[in-house]
């Protein structure tokens, strides 16, 4: 049942009722669904809302906007919906925040570890990696998988095959964390600010600074910490 969504966190709540007729079947992976005006007139809301909630939507993989043709559940709608409900349970057990503070304490170091040791094809990787995002944002088809290609790059190029293990086991829930982020997060400028960290992270590791590669990734697994921390519900 479609109710008229409330004042406030209205995109949200658009959002959450788009969640619940895909995950009921009313609208089935890779079907389109109703344009702007139809949907603003069904949540009695402005387009403006409609198209704040499809961005988020979007962005955390549910829907996919083709130009001229209109907005349509994406293939992996279901199973990112079940990871969106996995997210809430980590939240409450504040795993996603342990992760991030794990991040913290070791990717600085590898990092620095990547200034002394990345060969020329690993520099190439990472700079193909931030420009594959960078294309990716251009051309609507980003996933936050490819946005973590940078990072599994750094840890490979440690050579450690136990730290490589641990970004294994940590990098679907890394991935579930950067949905939940980037549903309260939508603007795309976030991602670029992130991308731009990148560059300059590996600008670094080419030119041997490791303390300043150091530094640099610190600073940028504070912010997307910072980033998680405002995305939770205030308690009350």
């Amino acid at each position: 049942m479609i109710t008229p969504a409330r004042r406030k966190s209205l995109y949200e709540d658009i959002s959450n009722q788009i969640i619940s007729m895909i995950r009921e079947g009313r609208w089935k992976p890779g079907e389109k669904i109703p344009g702007e005006i139809e949907l603003a007139g069904m949540f009695e809301v402005s387009r403006n809302s409609v198209r704040e909630s499809i961005k988020a939507l979007e962005l955390v993989g549910l829907l996919n906007s083709k130009s001229g043709r209109g907005t349509f559940v994406s293939d992996q709608a279901l199973s990112r919906i079940k990871q969106l409900r996995y997210t809430s349970e980590l939240e409450n057990e504040d795993v996603l925040k342990e992760i991030m503070e794990a991040r913290l304490i070791i990717e600085p170091e590898l990092a620095a570890m990547a200034a002394e040791k990345a060969s020329p094809e690993d520099i190439r990787l990472l700079e193909a990696s931030v420009d594959a995002c960078f294309s990716a944002l251009e051309n609507k088809t980003y996933s936050f998988e490819l946005g973590l290609t940078f990072h599994s790059h750094i840890f490979r190029i440690s050579g450690n095959r136990i730290l490589n293990s641990i970004f294994e086991n940590m990098k679907e829930t890394l991935i579930v964390t950067r949905r939940k982020i980037f549903f309260k997060h939508i603007k795309e400028t976030v991602l670029i600010e992130e991308l731009n960290e990148h560059r300059a992270i590996i600008n670094f590791i080419k030119n041997r600074k490791a303390e300043d590669a150091r530094n640099a990734m610190k600073k940028h697994i504070a912010i997307s910490l910072e980033r998680l921390e405002k995305s939770k519900p205030k308690k009350t």
